[in-house]
């Protein structure tokens, strides 16, 4: 009856014609090497098979991008609804550029819906605004802040250009050059004023306390992702590659009516670009770092000092398992010293040497932490602990 049971759910799958609840049973019988899934063993088929495989691993990975197509469409002038209610409609209103904005850039004769010429005539030379925002938004992205404070409101009620002329300058040069993010971004890194150091002089912090005029580096925390993703670096757990599915974050509670299902803890290592986003649970380590609102567009994002960003670093099971990941790898490292591991550990996780006090200090730590009169360069909890308070440390989620 079992050989029976087993045959029909083969010959049903084979068929197309399979039952709820036979997938489960073919899943158990592969697993179990009871049914083998292996064409490539039948001799007359595993040329096929291989030229297959072959072929597919040829092919690159699948990508989709949403789009418009206007083919075959008749346009049409839409008719303005009164006081915005889609019932009561009044005159069809031309098709056209914002008169507000340019009156001689013109799409009403256009063929279509004038939504190409629209497109074309914001990423031309005759408007300069498209490139002097986007400018705005690079540098923003280098400095921490704009030239314009507000990157969403260029208009009477938004910031004023701490530097005008260098905003003009910059869009002139990212038109002229193809509209290149890549060479606007290596123009702004090789800057003298990205070189700068973080060190503030008393006369400049008098005269420009916000260092709106950038006479130093400012200080500044990582985004979320960053944090993240430095986490996952240090413990030596980061998966570099490129591309692939999504990967669904880490959950306490599942909800299968909002299709809100947990993935693995450490995100299968993938940096933080990879993790799905949903907009009623977003993944709750980068809420507690000022993840953006998901449902509208963020210009800036916000950057906080609360007190429960410490307790995520403190408590957070990601954060914990990272820490005891690092602190096997420090044990496994070859150090003969202490000191000499913890240098290293200050080298990977803020970028710097100690100093002589500090390094006295996490010596210390380390020795209190041990067992009296026993060699502590092999204790994981002793280095998994040390780890855990780098990722506590301020330098650690802030650079200058």
């Amino acid at each position: 009856r079992i050989s029976s049971w087993f045959s029909n759910v083969v010959e049903r799958f084979a068929s197309g014609q399979s039952k709820q609840g036979d997938v489960k049973l073919l899943r158990w019988l592969l697993d179990h090497n009871i049914v083998v899934n292996d064409l490539s063993q039948v001799s007359e088929v595993a040329p096929l098979v291989n030229e297959y495989r072959r072929v597919e691993a040829s092919i690159g990975y699948p990508r989709s991008v949403n789009s418009m197509d206007e083919r075959g469409v008749v346009p049409i002038n839409y008719k303005l609804n009164i006081r915005g209610d889609v019932h009561q409609e009044g005159e069809a209103i031309p098709r056209d550029f914002l008169e507000v904005f340019s009156k001689d850039h013109e799409v009403q004769g256009s063929s279509d819906s004038g939504r190409l010429q629209l497109a074309q005539y914001l990423a031309s030379k005759d408007n300069p605004q498209t490139a002097r925002v986007y400018v705005n938004r690079v540098w923003s992205w280098i400095f921490g802040k704009g030239i314009v404070e507000t990157p969403n409101d260029f208009g009477k009620l938004g910031g004023k250009p701490s530097h005008p002329e260098l905003l003009d300058w910059l869009a002139l040069q990212f038109v002229e050059e193809g509209w290149s993010t890549k060479k606007m971004i290596r123009r702004l890194l090789l800057s003298q004023t990205f070189q700068q150091s973080g060190e503030v002089s008393p006369q400049a912090k008098e005269v420009d306390p916000n260092n709106r005029l950038l006479h130093h580096y400012s200080t500044r925390r990582l985004e979320a992702e960053s944090i993240r993703d430095s986490i996952l670096a240090v413990s030596g757990r980061l998966d570099r590659s490129f591309f692939g599915r999504p990967i669904r974050p880490n959950r306490t509670k599942e909800d299968s009516q909002k299709r809100l299902f947990s993935g693995p803890l450490d995100g299968k290592s993938r940096r933080s670009i990879y993790l799905e986003m949903s907009v009623m649970q977003p993944p709750e380590f980068l809420v507690g770092f000022n993840l953006p609102d998901l449902k509208i567009p963020a210009g800036q994002r916000d950057v906080t000092n609360v007190p429960a960003q410490a307790l995520v670093l403190l408590n957070n099971a990601f954060v914990l398992e990272m820490a005891n990941n690092w602190g096997k790898r420090l044990t496994k490292d070859g150090s003969q010293d202490p000191a000499e591991r913890i240098r290293k550990m200050f080298v990977l996780g803020v970028g710097r040497q100690p100093d002589d006090h500090e390094l006295q200090q996490w010596l210390e730590i380390a020795r209190n932490l041990a067992e009296p009169d026993k060699d502590f360069l092999q204790n994981e909890v002793v280095w998994s602990n040390l780890a855990h308070a780098m990722f506590n440390t301020k330098e650690f989620i802030y650079y200058r």
